[in-house]
């Protein structure tokens, strides 16, 4: 049994479903932006301003960090304003509006060190992780991912959002992190994750800076 320490998830952020698709960055960094905006903010317009920004890009090649880094300075559209769509997007690449509201903060990467993610988290700041991924990862029981080291092959990695922490009987420190696999992954949509998956799985962090975004 794990016994929740603190929360930092005040937004009304609920678990959403990726499909299949290469954009787990894009909705953990919306995710990470929500509690800036008046409404759900859409990982589509941020996906596509990512990619536009990578020479040679195609359906299906995912993100790159400084890409995606680059792009969070312009902010992110509303969802109901850009919607998810269940398909990648065509090249050439259709140019994105520019009149659209935008909202949120420029986002940083940094490297993992799992006491500084806990301070952070004890701050009330919501982390993004990139995992690389194990068996257990995709499936949690009773909420709760094992640690392993049978990792998939590959190197997958895959980005999850870390909004609480938690500990079990034996002292160990746990991570919620919700997902973007859907209300069916975990339960409803999150799950928890021991500190020591983070630290021998987790390539990097990255949250959110406070300052106005640059225009698009």
């Amino acid at each position: 049994m794990i016994t929740v320490e603190c929360l930092v998830d005040n937004s009304p952020v609920r678990a959403r479903n990726q499909g299949n698709r290469p954009t787990c960055v894009a909705f953990a960094v919306t995710d990470l932006n929500r509690r800036f905006a008046d409404d759900d903010l859409g990982p589509e317009y941020f996906y596509r301003a990512t990619i536009r920004r990578i020479p040679g890009w195609q359906p299906g090649d995912g993100v790159q960090v400084a890409a995606a880094a680059e792009a969070s300075r312009a902010g992110h559209a509303r969802e109901t304003d850009f919607p998810y769509q269940v398909d990648e997007p065509v090249v050439p690449l259709e140019a994105l509006p520019d009149t659209l509201d935008l909202f949120g903060h420029p986002i940083r990467f940094f490297n993992v060190d799992v006491d500084e993610l806990i301070i952070r988290m004890r701050m009330g700041v919501p982390i993004g992780l990139a995992l690389r991924l194990t068996y257990e990862f995709y499936l949690p029981v009773n909420g709760v991912i094992t640690f392993s080291n049978s990792l998939l092959p590959g190197a997958m990695q895959h980005a999850v959002v870390a909004v609480g922490l938690g500990h079990d009987a034996q002292g160990e420190t746990w991570f919620l992190t919700r997902n973007s696999w859907g209300a069916a992954w975990g339960q409803n949509g999150h799950a928890w994750i021991p500190v020591a998956y983070i630290a021998a799985h987790a390539t990097c962090a990255f949250g959110v800076e406070h300052g106005s975004p640059d225009s698009a």
